[in-house]
């Protein structure tokens, strides 16, 4: 007789190829969405470190349903996959992912979530949660600030060509709105240079001067920037929980840009 432990563990104490071959299809799945060519039965068993014996297995009925195609021995992803792509983004689109991801971030930290898009040389507030404590940071959907003194600013800043930045710079009169707002065009672009490196923005007072945020970015499918991500506090509790708050909302921003599609180059 079988019992739940047996039906979990193989007869060497190994696990039961069930779980094994679900994480092998996810793992086939997402070597195929990063490749845009067909890969023959050799690539894929060392790609994905599984026998061929146990890889024609899977790749059998997959290619019978139509998720993959065989043509010279060699395969590629199949109507079906894209036919059920297609149904999760009509039924599931951004906006729904976007709320979704911006509420647990909320709950996580404890603080106002945002969601910035560029409007020519300023940002805008399109989606915000605030957080549900007394004292927190205050935004409006549809408020608007300036590139240079905005985390989220500073992030579309951060990934515009050479010349849109010089270009922007020399049409911008760097109008401080708080006594911390960094009006140097050399110190200003000393921080945009580093945003890519590091993978966020930290603004401290430059845009309420009891305030900071933290900005990431948020990439389409084809690499381009779709927005920021944005986490405001009160100063103070900014200051203490900073390196909560950086790895909270830059995980939040990676689901984002992999819900549009983005797949980091892991070179």
């Amino acid at each position: 007789m079988k019992t739940a432990q047996s039906d979990q563990i193989g007869s060497a104490g190994r696990p039961s190829e069930g779980p094994r071959s679900l994480t092998r299809i996810l793992a086939l799945f997402d070597l195929f969405a990063q490749s845009n060519r067909r890969m023959s039965l050799a690539e894929l068993s060392s790609k994905l470190e599984c026998p061929k014996s146990s890889l024609l297995v899977l790749l059998r009925p997959l290619t019978e349903k139509g998720y993959l195609m065989r043509e010279n021995d060699a395969y590629s992803l199949g109507p079906s996959i894209f036919q059920f792509a297609q149904t999760i983004l009509t039924n599931h689109p951004f906006e729904t992912a976007l709320r979704g991801i911006m509420n647990d971030l909320v709950e996580r930290t404890g603080e106002t979530v945002l969601f910035a898009v560029r409007d020519g040389d300023r940002v805008v507030y399109s989606s915000v949660i605030e957080s549900p404590q007394p004292v927190r940071y205050v935004a409006q959907i549809g408020i608007n600030r300036p590139l240079f003194c905005s985390a989220s600013g500073l992030v579309m800043l951060a990934y515009d060509t050479p010349q849109e930045l010089d270009d922007y710079f020399q049409r911008t009169e760097l109008t401080p709105l708080t006594p911390h707002s960094v009006t140097d065009e050399r110190e200003l672009r000393q921080i945009i240079a580093e945003i890519p490196k590091q993978g966020y923005c930290s603004t401290v007072g430059t845009a309420h001067i009891d305030a900071a945020g933290f900005g990431v970015p948020v990439f389409r499918s084809n690499g381009r920037l779709a927005g920021a991500l944005v986490l405001g506090a009160p100063l103070e509790r900014a200051v203490r929980n900073k390196e909560l708050c950086v790895a909270a909302v830059k995980e939040s921003a990676d689901q984002l840009s992999l819900a549009l599609g983005y797949r980091r180059n892991p070179n």
